[in-house]
């Protein structure tokens, strides 16, 4: 695969960005979209929950729900990006081969999730090993079946299913919850959302390519690929998930961990816009058989920097929209929205690597992303506790952003360089206009911080009026 030309040939230029605009940064907005619309609804779903049942019911379903998104994690390996690159070719037998083996590997883990229900947690859990087990195997294929979707890029129909799969969790939990059935309640909504789900997409894909199987060689070939990318993946769950388990082993206070939380959720939020765009770079890359990751990077930093700016200048006031307890973490957030940038740099970079199918990179960025984040977290925490955690994880994002550029993709440091200096003029000038008029002006704050980050990247051309212009046109017209 080719990558990326120079703005210097027009030819290509205009192709890479008549392609890019309608083939992957439209359906990128659509999934960032979805992603904000999921985590709404799951953050509206477990508040109301929690107003019709006990903790402990909630607690129960939360260990329950976590230990099988933990485990649906690890058996997908890295089987999203053979999905994404090879969906879109014609006959293709990625997904039927993507099922086959997410089906194996996750038959397989059922007895290591009985043997922790039965044998770690407490007699409570025991009595949900069979809702545990369906939630599991449907997650799994659910998977797959997402991926297949935006491997054609189909990240509208994604977004509708989702959203009905949302309106199906939510009444039905609620009214489960509300009829005493407690945490068995709260799972079957999830399993019932997740079934829907699944055989929605199932049928679609039915409709767009029929599901085949591979060979033996094209099996080996598919879990290579996933196998490849799995370090990176596995890092990125880490990073984001243990996080939260070893702040709470390390003796940390539970209202403090559930504060940090809530601050990380809202990076990962933002950060959404960077991977979703990642993701949907790929299938373009493989039909047009030319790298785009470079525009990839380019338009998702344009579109974030503006976002990270008004979380660097008004933290306690995007806190408090949450609740008033959550103000205290405003270091914290501020502290995680500095990783949002490298974050974006290194999941888009992941895409160029797999697109010019560089595999010991992509093994090496996940080794680097994790060492660094453990020596860094369980050096930090035990004297700074949450803002350890939170610097741990700029730092593992920074060193794993640094070493790819470094060694991989010097074409976009021109990029990164404008969209570092979008984020920190619009950041001096918040800080600036609020030592002036007073920092209780938040609204006004943040509209001249987040105006002076946009105008930094018009001047820098790291994004035209014209492709704003041309990318919300293809975006409409998708609707």
């Amino acid at each position: 695969m080719n990558q990326d030309k120079s703005p210097g040939d027009s030819e290509l230029r205009k192709k890479i960005e008549r392609k890019s605009s309608s083939d992957f940064v439209a359906p990128s907005i659509l999934l960032f979209i979805d992603n904000l619309l999921v985590s709404v609804g799951g953050w509206l779903y477990w508040l109301v929950i929690s107003k019709l049942t006990s903790a402990s019911e909630i607690g129960l379903a939360v260990s329950v729900y976590s230990l099988v998104m933990l485990l649906t994690t690890i058996t997908q390996l890295g089987l999203e990006y053979p999905l994404l690159k090879k969906s879109i070719v014609p006959g293709s037998k990625i997904l039927g081969t993507s099922l086959i083996i997410e089906l194996i590997i996750t038959v397989a883990s059922i007895p290591f999730l009985l043997i922790v229900t039965n044998s770690i947690y407490n007699e409570s859990i025991k009595h949900f090993t069979w809702i545990s087990v369906a939630l599991l195997v449907v997650l799994s294929i659910e998977f797959v079946a997402r991926f297949g979707l935006l491997g054609i890029s189909n990240a509208k129909t994604v977004l509708i299913i989702d959203l009905i799969g949302l309106g199906i969790k939510l009444p039905t939990g609620f009214l489960l919850v509300y009829m005493s059935v407690g945490a068995i309640g709260i799972l079957l909504a999830y399993l019932l959302e997740g079934l829907f789900i699944t055989l929605t997409s199932l049928c679609i894909l039915k409709k767009t390519f029929s599901i085949q199987i591979g060979n033996r060689k094209y099996f080996k070939e598919t879990i290579k690929d996933a196998l490849i990318n799995t370090p990176a993946k596995w890092s990125k769950m880490i990073i984001v998930t243990l996080s939260i388990v070893l702040l709470a082993f390390m003796n940390i206070n539970a209202a403090d961990v559930g504060i940090f939380y809530v601050a990380l959720m809202i990076t990962i939020v933002v950060a959404s816009i960077a991977s979703s765009m990642a993701y949907m770079v790929i299938p373009s890359s493989s039909t047009l058989k030319t790298d785009l990751s470079t525009s990839s990077l380019r338009f998702s930093l344009s579109l974030t920097a503006p976002i990270v700016v008004a979380l660097l200048v008004i933290p306690r006031s995007i806190l408090s929209l949450i609740g008033p307890e959550y103000e205290s973490a405003q270091t914290v957030l501020l502290i995680l929205a500095m990783a949002i940038i490298p974050s974006s740099i290194t999941i888009n970079i992941i895409s160029k690597l797999n697109n010019l199918g560089k595999s010991n990179m992509l093994i090496l960025t996940g080794i680097v992303q994790l060492v660094i984040f453990f020596i860094s977290f369980f050096f930090l925490v035990p004297p700074y506790e949450t803002m350890g955690a939170a610097i741990s994880i700029l730092v593992a994002y920074l060193s794993s952003s640094l070493f790819l550029i470094i060694l991989t993709d010097h074409g976009s440091f021109r990029y990164i360089i404008s969209a570092c200096l979008s984020v920190l003029a619009g950041f001096i000038a918040g800080y600036s206009i609020g030592m002036i008029i007073g920092h209780e002006q938040q609204f006004l704050i943040l509209v001249c911080s987040v105006a002076v980050s946009i105008a930094v990247i018009m001047a820098s051309k790291n994004m035209t009026i014209k492709e704003t212009r041309f990318i919300l046109n293809a975006l409409l017209q998708r609707r």
